[in-house]
């Protein structure tokens, strides 16, 4: 299990919009499935043999991602890629609007 924790700046709100986007592209891009509860996501995946299973907390200006990732994802980067992109959602000098229009349609 990996755990993968960032602070933001962002109000909670919208560190959760963010996410929630975050989590539209990966279920687009990558048939990841993801339920929230309030502010928590669970993502469940798996494309090409490689299994995705994450939790994300936000909150007070933290959010935790713990990922179990599988040997294959572990040699590809995948936990790496996942930090890069939460760091990317994150980042206030990217709109809200911007992030979205990455969403494959």
């Amino acid at each position: 299990m990996r755990r993968v924790e960032r602070t933001y700046t962002l109000g909670d709100d919208d560190a959760i919009a963010r996410l929630k986007a975050l989590a539209d592209y990966w279920r687009t891009k990558h048939g990841v499935n993801c339920e929230w509860s309030d502010s928590t996501a669970r993502l469940v995946g798996r494309k090409l043999g490689v299994k995705y299973d994450a939790t994300v907390v936000v909150g007070a200006g933290v959010v935790v991602v713990e990922v179990e990732v599988g040997l294959l994802a572990e040699k590809l980067g995948g936990p790496r890629y996942v930090e890069r992109k939460v760091d990317e959602y994150l980042d206030p000098s990217h709109s809200i609007e911007s992030l979205r229009a990455r969403i494959p349609t």
